[in-house]
């Protein structure tokens, strides 16, 4: 995938400037480009998004015929899985609500309008809810009502519900992904931020619950954090996921798009940075995913973040915006290991650190399951056994190089850190 052909498409997205000469500027892009493309549009979770802006303007003959033809079908299939998603995920919540369950939805359709436009618009695969730990266990019954089996405890001590035992896994690029039949999985959580899994501790306030608020999406009713603690769930979801090295760029158009309606509501921004304000290293993390979405789709920050947070923000964090996230966005965090040079300024404990790289470095995990046997069958059986091969070998090469390149960079990035 082209770093000129990511950087096209994510200013065709911009919240600022004129859009309509960006995206016709594509067209200088051949057929060849686009194919090559539709894996990354699909991974950066922006192709929906970027299709709705082509045919807003009327700009469809800036794409290739067939990437055309793929976008309007993924697009229709879309319309019709959000529509199936809003009727499921409003049962969840009545069925949390008749047990006396106090929830708060994390992203999805809590999301519409100020990050996106339109809950159609935004690829979703689950449904996250706070939850207060007391009421983990309660929350077993009214899923097992809706069909939903408690399958695992995600790294983050989450808990994961599903409908069936296996989810199928997809080639980034399968329409399927877009599909009305595509299973939804419930994810439950406890806190925003877990210290343990990346070591940076966090003093979080614990009354998020408590200060949740009462929303209305298309006839739909459903709990939601307060604004400031919805921001700072989208702070720090997508900090963690810069940390873990993968990060759809469509995070970061999503809080360019807050970031641009709310530039000049100066009370919103004070109650914001009072919020955050004594929970170190929150400022410091909301500074780097502002700087990222500020600076991959235009969005202006208010004057109020910009004095309290933007212009105290140490030099390293700075440097590592415009060296590597940058580019690193683009590639939705997954093409190199550059981000540990950020996750270190973020660790305190130095034997803590050393851990963490090395677990980062030296992933052992069991890889994910990548083909099944589509039967009993030993042809169907070995042709599986190939493909998951293929993909542990794939997998290995990416971190070789992933870690060599790391390895590499280091002394240099040492160098510019500390301004040698």
């Amino acid at each position: 995938m082209s770093g000129i052909f990511a950087r096209r498409i994510a200013d065709a997205l911009s919240v600022s400037g004129s859009p309509d000469v960006l995206v016709r500027n594509l067209s200088v892009f051949g057929q060849d480009d686009w194919k090559r493309a539709q894996d990354w549009l699909d991974q950066s979770g922006l192709a929906l998004g970027f299709w709705d802006r082509v045919k807003r303007l009327g700009a469809e003959e800036a794409v290739p015929r067939e990437i055309r033809a793929r976008l309007e079908r993924i697009f229709a299939e879309h319309r019709l899985r959000v529509a199936g998603m809003a009727e499921e995920f409003d049962s969840i919540n009545r069925s949390f609500e008749r047990a006396g369950i106090e929830y708060a939805v994390l992203k999805g359709f809590a999301l519409t309008p100020e990050y996106a436009p339109d809950a159609r618009l935004r690829t979703a695969y689950d449904y996250d809810y706070l939850l207060s730990p007391d009421s983990l266990e309660q929350a077993a019954q009214p899923l097992s009502m809706e069909g939903y089996v408690h399958r695992r405890e995600d790294e983050n001590h989450s808990l994961r519900y599903t409908r069936s035992a296996i989810t199928p896994r997809l080639s980034p690029q399968s329409e399927a992904l877009y599909s009305p039949a595509l299973e939804r999985a419930v994810e439950l959580h406890t806190r925003l931020w877990d210290p343990e899994l990346l070591m940076i501790p966090l003093p979080l306030p614990n009354d998020f619950l408590a200060r949740r608020r009462l929303r209305h999406w298309q006839g739909l009713s459903f709990y939601s954090l307060a604004e400031e603690d919805e921001l700072t769930f989208q702070v720090l979801h997508a900090f963690r996921h810069i940390l873990t090295n993968w990060c759809r760029l469509s995070v970061f158009l999503e809080i360019a798009r807050f970031l641009a309606g709310r530039a000049s509501d100066s009370a919103f921004w004070g109650r914001f940075w009072e919020r955050i304000r004594n929970a170190p290293p929150l400022p410091e993390m909301t500074g780097v995913v502002f700087s990222l979405a500020a600076r991959l789709f235009g969005a202006t920050l208010s004057a109020v973040i910009d004095t309290q947070i933007m212009q105290t923000l140490p030099h390293p964090l700075r440097l590592w915006v415009d060296r590597y996230g940058y580019d690193s966005a683009l590639a939705n965090l997954t093409e190199n290991k550059y981000a540990l040079f950020l996750h270190r300024e973020f660790v305190p404990d130095e034997a803590a650190w050393q851990a963490m790289r090395r677990k980062r470095l030296l992933p052992l995990q069991r890889p994910n399951r990548a083909a099944r046997a589509s039967s009993s069958k030993l042809s169907a059986r070995l042709a599986a056994g190939w493909k998951q091969a293929g993909y542990v070998v794939r997998r290995f090469a990416h971190h070789s190089l992933g870690d060599a390149r790391y390895l590499w960079e280091s002394r240099r990035w040492e160098r510019l850190r500390n301004g040698s």
